[in-house]
Formats: C-alpha cells, sequence, structure tokens
C-alpha cells in the first residue's frame, strides 16, 4: 500500500515567493485527493491576532500568501479562492483578520475573506456523527471544491498540548456549536467535523513555533520549517513526533485514526525532509508546553480539581485563563488573592473563606462551605465569560482586558453576529 507522505520543508524566514515555491515543489511529491482546481477555500488559524497581546498563535499572512501563490501557480483552472474563519474568545473574526494582515493580503492577491459569523451559513447533516448530527458552517465551506488548512505550529493545553490540522476545524463551525461538547469529549467532536471540513491539502505554519502557554497569548521561537501534507492525521502524528510527543497518545488523533481519516500508527507515514528530523526534536525537547494538571499551576490559588477531568472543558480553559496571565502579566500573580478555586464535582468537604466555582459541575458540588461563594457559569465556561468574571468579580484583569478589545467582544461582535442573522434570515440551503 502506498504509504501516507509528510513534506517537511525548510523556510528560514517570512517570504511569501520562497513559501510559494517550497509548497509548489511539495504539490510535485503528494498525491492529491481531488484536482486543484475550482473554487478554493483556504481556513487559517487566526482564533486570535492582536500586535501586543496575541503575536505568535496565529497562520501569518505570509504563509497564505505563499500558499496562494502555489495555488495560482496551478493554473486558469481555478475560479476563486476564499479565506474562510471564525476567530475565538468572541471577538469579530473582521478584526482578527485586521492585525493578521490579511486584509492587505486580500487586495495584493485578490482573494475573498470570509468572516464566518457575519456571512451565509447553511446546516449540513452529518452520517457520521456521534456527537453532532448536524452542524453550521459557512455557506463558502460547503461549496468548495478544495479545502486548504493552514494551521500554525503551536501547543494548546485544551487538546493534550498539541495543536494542528485536526483541531483547526473547530474553527469552521458556528459559535454555539463550538462550545457545545467543548470538554471531556473534545476529540470525538473534532474527528466529527472531519466528515464536512477534511482538507485536501495542509500547510502548517512551523516558522516560528508557538508554546507554553495560552493558546492565543503564548510566545513564541524560531523553527524554520513548513509542513505539508494531504492527509490531517499523518500531518499530525509528525508534527506532534517532532515535539517530542507521542501521537497516538494525543486522544483526537487516536480518534480520527479510529474511525479511518488517517494512518493507524506513524510506520505508514512516509517523511521527506530536507534537514534531520533529529536536530527539530533537539529544538523542541527542552520547551515547556504548560500542559500539565490545572492544581498544579503556581499561584496564590489552592486550585481543587475534581471530578469529571475536562482537558477540554473547565479545567482547560481555566488552565488556559491562567497561562494567559502568566504569558503577558507574570507579576500579576503575585496579586492573586488567596482563595479556594474548584473545578468539577467533588466529594470530600470543601471550607474556606472565599470559593471561586468554576463550571456547572463545581457548582453542583454538595460539600462547599465558604462565607463567600463566586460562581463562574458554564459547561464549560468560554474563554470570553472567563475573563469577563474573573474581571468583575475578583477584579483580576487578564491581558486581554483592553478596550479596543472590550467594545471589540461585546459592542461590535453582537452587531456582526446581527448582519450575520439578518443575511440568513430569508435565505436557505440549497440542495447539495
Amino acid at each position: 500500500m502506498q504509504p501516507y507522505r509528510v513534506i517537511v520543508k525548510q523556510c528560514p524566514d517570512y517570504n511569501p515567493e520562497l513559501i510559494g515555491t517550497l509548497i509548489t515543489s511539495a504539490l510535485e511529491k503528494l498525491s492529491l485527493k481531488r484536482p486543484l482546481a475550482g473554487r478554493i477555500v483556504i481556513k487559517p488559524n487566526l482564533v486570535m491576532a492582536h500586535p501586543r497581546v496575541a503575536t505568535d498563535s496565529y497562520t501569518r499572512s505570509e504563509v497564505v500568501a505563499g500558499i496562494v501563490r502555489a495555488v495560482r501557480q496551478a493554473g486558469p483552472a481555478i475560479n476563486r479562492i476564499t479565506i474562510v474563519e471564525k476567530s475565538g474568545l468572541g471577538i469579530t473574526t473582521s478584526t482578527a483578520f485586521r492585525h493578521a494582515g490579511y486584509r492587505r493580503l486580500a487586495r495584493q492577491y485578490d482573494v475573498r475573506l470570509c468572516a464566518m459569523e457575519e456571512s451565509r451559513q447553511v446546516r449540513i447533516g452529518l452520517e457520521r456523527g456521534e456527537l453532532h448530527k448536524s452542524l453550521r458552517v459557512a455557506r463558502e465551506l460547503i461549496e468548495r471544491d478544495f479545502l486548504i488548512f493552514a494551521p500554525k505550529l503551536k501547543t494548546n493545553v485544551l487538546a493534550q498540548a498539541y495543536s494542528g490540522a485536526l483541531k483547526l476545524n473547530i474553527g469552521t463551525i458556528d459559535s454555539r456549536e463550538r462550545m457545545y461538547h467543548h470538554h471531556y469529549d473534545l476529540p470525538k467532536k473534532i474527528v466529527d467535523i472531519l466528515e464536512i471540513a477534511n482538507p485536501d491539502l495542509i500547510v502548517t505554519d512551523g516558522i516560528r513555533f508557538s508554546f507554553g502557554g495560552n493558546q492565543m497569548t503564548q510566545s513564541g521561537t524560531h523553527l524554520g520549517l513548513l509542513v505539508i501534507s494531504t492527509n490531517a492525521v499523518a500531518h499530525d502524528m509528525v508534527c506532534a513526533d517532532l515535539l517530542n510527543l507521542d501521537p497516538v497518545k494525543i486522544d483526537h488523533i487516536r480518534e480520527a485514526s479510529a474511525r479511518g481519516y488517517g494512518p493507524a500508527s506513524p510506520s505508514e507515514i512516509e517523511v521527506l525532509s530536507d534537514l534531520p528530523l533529529e536536530q527539530i526534536r533537539a529544538k523542541t525537547k527542552t520547551l515547556d508546553f504548560g500542559y500539565y494538571r490545572v492544581e498544579q499551576f503556581p499561584c496564590n490559588f489552592k486550585i481543587i480539581s475534581g471530578q469529571p477531568y475536562c482537558i477540554g472543558g473547565c479545567q482547560g480553559i481555566f488552565l488556559d485563563w491562567l497561562h494567559m496571565v502568566r504569558d503577558r502579566k507574570p507579576k500579576a500573580l503575585a496579586r492573586f488573592p488567596h482563595l479556594t478555586a474548584l473545578v468539577g464535582k467533588v466529594r470530600d468537604t470543601i471550607a474556606a473563606r472565599t470559593v471561586l466555582l468554576i463550571g456547572d459541575c463545581a457548582q453542583a458540588s454538595p460539600y462547599v462551605s465558604a462565607r463567600r461563594i463566586i460562581r463562574i457559569k458554564g459547561c464549560p465556561p468560554t474563554h470570553k465569560r472567563m475573563v469577563w468574571d474573573m474581571m468583575v468579580k475578583l477584579f483580576l484583569l487578564a491581558p486581554l482586558v483592553r478596550p479596543s478589545l472590550i467594545w471589540d467582544g461585546f459592542g461590535l461582535y453582537p452587531l456582526k453576529k446581527f448582519k450575520g442573522w439578518l443575511l440568513n434570515l430569508h435565505w436557505h440551503k440549497p440542495a447539495f
């Protein structure tokens, strides 16, 4: 059987011309599942971009420019190229486009930008979904002829330290459905989405590797590589290995493999690289990815984790928030109040002066006794809720508490959502 193939290319800097050339040469060694023609959709990672507090966690526009160059070189069969994205944290995707330089990219290369919350959407039924029976996605994603994922090579404490091509598809669905089963079932959710958002080509921005904290605010280091493949599972197995992670122990990779979306083990993958893989592993071996149990995070909080332990849910999002503070405001950790933070449902008696209950399971814990109880609701709470409630209830300001981002999240974002609602009000899904 022809092995799955993953290509690792040395790329020292963000030069769109060089990136395009490297992608074109990689395409000559890959067997595409369908022709690179017609309506092309590119899905990058723009969970957040900001010049001060989120500088390394997104796919750089130069990488997408290189992809566009390579696609255009494929010939006149290209009808249009659309960049589709839905940012995170309840921040408008249009703001992420602006901060990441995608508006300039769109003008220079004549491509379309599609922010899902303010665009036409369709609901598509799933035949193989275990959690979802249908999903709401941007119309452009469904009407595509060829789908390209452009992930950022980075760590993520909500996904067992690794975020790659498979988890990128979380950004293809509507914001309400995004948090549905975003807890211990997150691996199954990720793989459900693959039924409608399974990429034909993956080009990963590994020129700078983002690691060690919150998925939006963590910093990066230079790795100088692109990872290119036509299979998301094979791609993620190789990337995880480059980070010294065991891919078969990462739940969403194992789930995708078990459902037949890719290789069963790394031994089925052929890796073509123009630089020694051990050299890459040596660079990432000593880095702290920030992935550990939330109660191990060093701060003034006494953190108690009950059951269930949700890596992709309450425990993971609380850990992500803690890393957010450490990433950009490390001195603020010393100003944390001395309180007991409870995540998950406990059976032991918890007695304290002040107790912080995070998530719906914690609020259902029957053995909590305190003078003051502070509640952050949700299953799990969204990042937006965590940032807001920590600010108004405990006066703890995360790095993302900035006037421009508050206006964007609580003023502009509802307007964009309302625009999208109006656009979809009298528009119905075509038959597929």
